[in-house]
């Protein structure tokens, strides 16, 4: 009993750690967001929120690393299968509400295409690293 209270303690430690970094960091995204008019210092801005979402991913890290097996598996089904469906429904409503031409739907469309591309490139990953060369 004490040792899953301990877990159960370090795991929201870890958690509360990892909600405050990654607010503070999406603090400092939106900061860089009003530096300027959109598109004017891209060549600044787009490095620096690739940073502060890397932050943002490493305040997480270790509370993931300390996840079980079933707990990882559990958020990984529900990112995978709701993920997937809050995308379609968001997607389909921007086209709906909008129509497929807006600048809404394409942006949808580009998030889910992006999202795709990841999930391959990951999933190609995994499966080199876990499975090895096919014999």
């Amino acid at each position: 009993m004490a040792i899953e209270q301990t877990y159960r303690v370090k795991m929201v430690k870890l958690a509360l750690l990892a909600l405050l970094v990654a607010s503070a960091a999406g603090a400092v995204g939106g900061h860089l967001l009003n530096l300027g008019p959109p598109g004017e210092n891209f060549w600044l801005v787009f490095p620096a929120l690739l940073l502060v979402f890397a932050i943002g991913f490493w305040a997480v890290h270790p509370w993931w690393r300390n996840l079980d097996d079933v707990q990882r598996t559990g958020h990984l089904v529900a990112w995978y299968w709701g993920g997937q469906a809050g995308a379609v429904i968001v997607l389909v409503a921007l086209v709906a509400a909008t129509g497929k031409h807006s600048a809404y739907s394409l942006g949808g469309l580009a998030v889910f295409l992006g999202e795709a591309v990841a999930f391959g490139i990951a999933w190609l990953i995994w499966r080199y690293r876990l499975r090895g060369p096919v014999e």
